[in-house]
Protein backbone atom coordinates (compact mmCIF):
# COMPACT_ATOMS: atom_id res chain seq x y z
CA UNK A 1 0.00 0.00 0.00
CA UNK A 2 1.24 3.44 -0.63
CA UNK A 3 1.17 6.65 1.27
CA UNK A 4 0.13 8.94 -0.66
CA UNK A 5 1.31 12.93 0.87
CA UNK A 6 -0.88 16.10 0.11
CA UNK A 7 0.88 19.12 -0.14
CA UNK A 8 -0.66 22.21 1.12
CA UNK A 9 -1.13 25.09 -0.71
CA UNK A 10 0.77 25.45 -4.45
CA UNK A 11 4.20 24.49 -5.08
CA UNK A 12 6.91 27.37 -5.23
CA UNK A 13 9.21 25.94 -6.80
CA UNK A 14 6.37 25.77 -9.97
CA UNK A 15 5.50 28.98 -9.88
CA UNK A 16 8.76 30.62 -9.99
CA UNK A 17 10.37 28.50 -12.71
CA UNK A 18 7.44 29.10 -14.54
CA UNK A 19 7.53 33.32 -13.85
CA UNK A 20 10.92 32.97 -14.52
CA UNK A 21 11.39 31.04 -17.34
CA UNK A 22 7.69 33.34 -19.05
CA UNK A 23 9.61 36.80 -18.01
CA UNK A 24 13.01 35.04 -20.29
CA UNK A 25 10.70 34.51 -22.95
CA UNK A 26 9.12 37.84 -22.80
CA UNK A 27 13.36 39.27 -23.14
CA UNK A 28 13.50 37.03 -26.06
CA UNK A 29 10.45 38.02 -27.62
CA UNK A 30 11.28 41.87 -27.51
CA UNK A 31 14.86 41.41 -28.79
CA UNK A 32 12.97 39.06 -31.60
CA UNK A 33 11.21 42.79 -32.77
CA UNK A 34 13.77 44.51 -32.21
CA UNK A 35 12.84 46.45 -29.33
CA UNK A 36 15.69 45.93 -27.59
CA UNK A 37 18.94 44.67 -28.83
CA UNK A 38 20.56 41.87 -26.96
CA UNK A 39 24.40 40.23 -27.30
CA UNK A 40 25.67 36.91 -26.07
CA UNK A 41 27.69 39.38 -23.26
CA UNK A 42 24.16 40.42 -22.06
CA UNK A 43 22.30 36.77 -22.70
CA UNK A 44 24.90 34.45 -21.22
CA UNK A 45 24.12 36.16 -17.53
CA UNK A 46 20.27 36.60 -18.25
CA UNK A 47 20.17 32.43 -18.76
CA UNK A 48 22.74 31.46 -15.09
CA UNK A 49 20.01 34.15 -13.72
CA UNK A 50 17.40 32.16 -14.36
CA UNK A 51 18.87 29.06 -13.91
CA UNK A 52 19.90 30.15 -10.59
CA UNK A 53 16.80 31.58 -9.43
CA UNK A 54 15.43 27.93 -10.32
CA UNK A 55 17.85 26.03 -8.61
CA UNK A 56 17.56 28.73 -5.40
CA UNK A 57 13.17 28.15 -5.43
CA UNK A 58 14.34 24.52 -5.74
CA UNK A 59 16.73 24.93 -2.75
CA UNK A 60 14.02 26.95 -0.44
CA UNK A 61 11.20 24.20 -0.90
CA UNK A 62 10.45 22.31 2.22
CA UNK A 63 10.95 18.64 1.59
CA UNK A 64 8.42 16.26 3.65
Amino acid sequence: MQHVVRREGPDRLLIVAGCVIAAFGVVLLLDRIDAIELTFGSMAPMAFAVVGAVLLAAGLTRRE
